[in-house]
């Protein structure tokens, strides 16, 4: 059995609080904390790399695991939109800056909303092919890096985080069956123009988002998708202990809930002190979850959708 064995957050000390912001754009009083769901965003210091979040959450794993060496890693895996470099990888850098086993698979996955559900089902199907026993699994996306300070669609919404994710055989949440989906004929619903080689004339390069199109992705994608995985993993919703999504916006979590009828108090949000933090807001509900001092639910299910789009879902067993 491949599962998840433990996990570790970095979130910035840099704030943006939706009071500046109302004052700055003119947001309706209750606006971004009501419907956004955001009232404190963590922000990366200007000269705080992709890779640098990443260290700092490893660092704080090492805090939880005291004397392991982390030597019997064979897979690194590091799923970002918003790398250090465009060449090399940061997954390599990574690997370098821990003083990693140099006998180690590392690439990126440039996954956002959906990319933690994939990297973690990725990396079991890895060790499983390669025979590893251990695999790390990061995610950092910080936005604030690409995002135009008075774009107030943009702004509003995203925080910066990191994460990093012990996969190991004999872990505590057992990583089962998973269901995926993608359409890139709306690729340019989340997007960054002109920052590779397709260029799109008079479009600057910060980050551009249809809302519309993301709600119609939860809408008609997302529920379809969660149902199927909980059947191929022989579940049924109501037979699932909790729900750890994506925190795309507190409007579009509470439609999503209202769609699949699910109780709230199966669905933990963390979008309110932290913004929605791409690639790793469904690790930062984990952490939460794992080592918040109750006991680990039975059955959970991750599911995430954003950009690509691509949305995707995977039954985790404790």
């Amino acid at each position: 059995m491949i599962g998840i064995r433990d996990v570790a957050c970095y979130l910035p000390e840099g704030t943006l609080h939706s009071a500046d912001l109302r004052a700055r754009l003119g947001f309706k009083p209750g606006f971004l904390e009501d419907k956004v769901g955001v009232e404190i965003r963590r922000i990366s210091a200007p000269d705080e790399s992709t890779s640098d979040m990443a260290v700092r959450a490893f660092e704080r794993l090492r805090t939880r695991c005291p004397g392991e060496g982390f030597e019997d890693v064979g897979l690194l895996l590091f799923c970002t939109q918003n790398p250090d470099f465009k060449i090399p990888n940061t997954a390599s850098l990574v690997q370098h800056r821990l003083g990693l086993p140099k006998s180690m698979l590392a690439f990126d996955i440039a996954l956002a909303c959906s990319g933690y559900v994939a990297s973690i089902v990725t990396a079991k199907a890895l060790m499983t092919e390669l025979g590893v026993d251990k695999a790390l699994v990061f995610t950092a996306d910080p936005y604030s890096k690409i995002i135009d300070p008075e774009d107030r669609t943009t702004v509003a919404l995203f925080g910066d985080a990191a994460t990093v994710t012990v996969v190991q055989r004999g872990g505590r949440l057992s990583i089962c069956k998973s269901a995926f989906g993608n359409d890139g004929g709306k690729y340019d619903a989340l997007i960054v123009p002109n920052s590779g080689t397709a260029k799109i004339d008079g479009a600057a390069e910060v980050l551009r988002l249809d809302g519309r199109s993301i709600y119609e992705l939860l809408k008609t994608e997302a529920p379809p998708n969660i149902r199927a995985c909980a059947a191929i993993n022989g579940l049924t919703l109501e037979a699932i202990d909790l729900f750890l999504f994506h925190q795309a916006s507190a409007w579009l979590l509470r439609g999503l809930l209202e769609d699949l009828g699910l109780p709230a108090e199966k669905v933990p949000t963390n979008l309110r002190l932290i913004g929605n933090t791409v690639s790793s807001s469904i690790p930062l509900l984990l952490d939460e979850v794992m080592y918040g001092g109750g006991p680990l639910p039975r059955t959970m299910l991750m599911s995430g959708f954003g950009a690509g789009l691509a949305w995707a879902s995977v039954v985790l067993r404790s």
